[in-house]
């Protein structure tokens, strides 16, 4: 028996001590108990063997003694949502914050190129990730403290308010909405820069297709405006669907016009001397017709869904 009083000491020190005693009792009686079954089981058996079969199915002291008294998490279980939603939006937000700012640095500045933007924009959000991470952690910690295990948001809730969702796909991942999001407004920026900044384009685009860009930006805009609804949302609805159906529609027809728009550049850049104008324009041509399929793609799975709805 000396091999499982080594066992019930080892449990007994990854116990509370308030827990011990009774929890020792408890597992010394239930072990006993499956000891005799495996004798009548298997007589031919030791009693270190018995023993020793009957402990490794149990696993290791403190897996057992966490069965008894789990651990108690940084994060208390009843703020484990709220605490997860505030770090997919305060990572979202930051996310933003840095492309805007590192797209400035690289539109405002011709020694800065776009690995250089790539690097600074994912060294200032991994800075600032850690920074609110460390701080958001803390600060549920300590309200886990002050208010014990209970969820305080448990009695508030209205359960006639619970959303409609019959298919997996409804819910709206955090991901999703805030790479939109961050497209949307680098493309604003790239757009509109020009017209308030120096220029640092390589080539110089057409008055017509200039304006074309600009004359779209309203769809920018209302993309930004559909992911917005669609944070406050966070699941598909009939109405929502529709709204992303025609905006991506209008994008499909954005930028089909904008490939067959020639010329698209207004010469070839020195930099590139290889190139003729025709190659460049066909290159730029052949590139908004594949990111065309990319909105094309979500019109199609949007009518399909409604379909279903």
């Amino acid at each position: 028996m000396d091999l499982l009083e080594r066992y019930l000491a080892a449990v007994q020190q990854e116990l509370p001590k308030e827990k011990q005693q009774d929890v020792t009792r408890e597992l010394k009686a239930n072990i006993l108990d499956q000891l005799d079954a495996l004798q009548e089981q298997a007589p031919k058996l030791t009693d270190e063997e018995r023993i020793h079969s009957v402990l490794k199915q149990l696993g290791p002291p403190k897996q057992m003694a966490h069965q008894f008294a789990p651990p108690t998490p940084l994060i208390s279980i009843g703020l484990m949502p709220l605490f997860r939603y505030t770090l997919a939006m305060v990572f979202g937000i930051l996310f933003l914050i840095q492309l805007i700012q590192s797209s400035l640095l690289w539109l405002g500045n011709e020694n800065v190129g776009l690995l250089l933007m790539l690097k600074h924009m994912a060294g200032g959000y991994i800075r600032d990730a850690t920074f609110a991470f460390s701080a958001i952690t803390l600060g549920f910690w300590a309200i886990g403290k002050e208010q014990g295990s209970a969820c305080t948001t448990a009695t508030s809730w209205d359960p006639a308010k619970l959303p409609q969702l019959a298919k997996p796909w409804q819910r709206i991942e955090l991901s999703d909405i805030f790479t939109d999001l961050a497209t949307y407004l680098f493309l604003l920026l790239l757009i509109w820069y020009p017209v308030f900044g120096q220029s640092l384009a390589a080539v110089e685009l057409t008055l017509n297709s200039r304006f074309l860009l600009q004359a779209f930006s309203p769809l920018l805009l209302l993309g930004i405006a559909l992911s917005a609804w669609q944070l406050k949302q966070r699941y598909w609805t009939e109405a929502l669907l529709k709204c992303n159906l025609a905006l991506n529609a209008l994008l499909v027809t954005a930028i089909v016009i904008l490939a067959w728009t020639s010329p698209f550049y207004s010469g070839v850049p020195e930099q590139l001397p290889w190139l003729t104008m025709e190659q460049l324009e066909r290159s730029i041509t052949i590139t908004l017709l594949i990111i065309a399929l990319f909105p094309g793609w979500e019109v199609i799975r949007d009518w399909r869904r409604l379909q279903r709805m």
